[in-house]
């Protein structure tokens, strides 16, 4: 079982407030059903819980909102609620420039405004987190609400400690919620592997047809690092421009260029025969 972390709703009431859909009450003018009234509804995903929160934190008189003005970057120059927000960096005219200011202002906030703005950013992430939950479930078997609650997991406990100054902080975050994922597919199939006699083992389907998943798994077996798999998803699958990308990541055109070089010769090699060594942790540790 995935452990979420409980601070993220414990802490704040208003989250805790979020009607999820309580069971209808009996009044004198009511005639009840009580095996229809309390019938156990299907279970709730974690990341339909996130959007209920979301929604609220991000509505009424009060919502969380950035300043536009400040970030600057074509965007509104006003103050812009989460929920406008989200729109506007999925809106293809959006640069990314302004993406990257956006994601930058909602880590700052979640690591220094508490609870609320956690949840804030897994809100204008959610269309990620649900693409990712959702290819993760394709062809799986197991319980995939394990799956969503990883994929959550993966994300919040990222975003308290990514450098808000990285670069390319939505492709990291969302990385490390996919990776947490893809753990959980895997280790859930693993398990459900030995519970089967051998002569009817099942083993898990191939990972094909996502070129994202692929890109997760080569980071979790150490071909790649955090920041190359992030580069090729973006430049490869989003269709960023290189030049956009290198600013962000602190390198230069021709750096970005031999980066992305490189890491899809490992790629190719990992994909074809395994031959790539495992990348030592000082690597790791200096390109993330």
């Amino acid at each position: 079982m995935t452990e979420i972390d409980l601070d993220l709703v414990e802490t704040d009431q208003t989250f805790l407030d979020v009607d999820f859909g309580a069971a209808p009450e009996c009044g004198e003018e009511t005639v009840c059903d009580l095996d229809e009234v309390y019938e156990p509804l299907p279970p709730l995903s974690v990341l339909n819980a996130a959007e209920n929160a979301f929604r609220l934190l991000s509505s009424g008189p009060d919502p969380l909102a950035v300043d536009g003005a400040v970030l600057g970057r074509g965007l509104p120059a006003r103050r812009i609620p989460l929920g406008e927000l989200r729109s506007v960096l999925l809106h293809p005219a959006t640069s990314h420039a302004a993406r990257e200011a956006a994601w930058r202002e909602l880590v700052c906030s979640a690591q220094e405004r508490g609870a609320a703005w956690v949840v804030g950013a897994v809100g204008v992430a959610l269309p990620g987190l649900r693409n990712i939950a959702g290819q993760l479930a394709t062809g799986y078997t197991g319980d995939v609400t394990e799956v969503d609650a990883a994929v959550l997991a993966g994300f919040t406990e990222r975003i308290k400690t990514i450098d808000p100054d990285a670069g390319m902080l939505a492709a990291r975050l969302v990385w490390a919620a996919q990776r947490a994922g893809a753990k959980t597919r895997a280790a859930e199939w693993d398990v459900a592997g030995r519970m089967v006699a051998l002569p009817e083992s099942i083993e898990p389907p191939p990972t094909s047809g996502h070129p994202d998943l692929v890109l997760a798994e080569a980071v979790r077996d150490g071909c790649l690092t955090e920041r190359e798999a992030a580069v090729i998803g973006a430049s490869r699958l989003e269709g960023l421009y290189l030049r956009d990308l290198a600013g962000p990541l602190g390198l230069t055109y021709r750096q970005i260029c031999y980066l992305r070089e490189k890491a899809e010769r490992k790629l190719v090699a990992y994909l074809t025969d395994g031959a790539v060594e495992k990348i030592s942790a000082a690597d790791c540790e200096s390109a993330a």
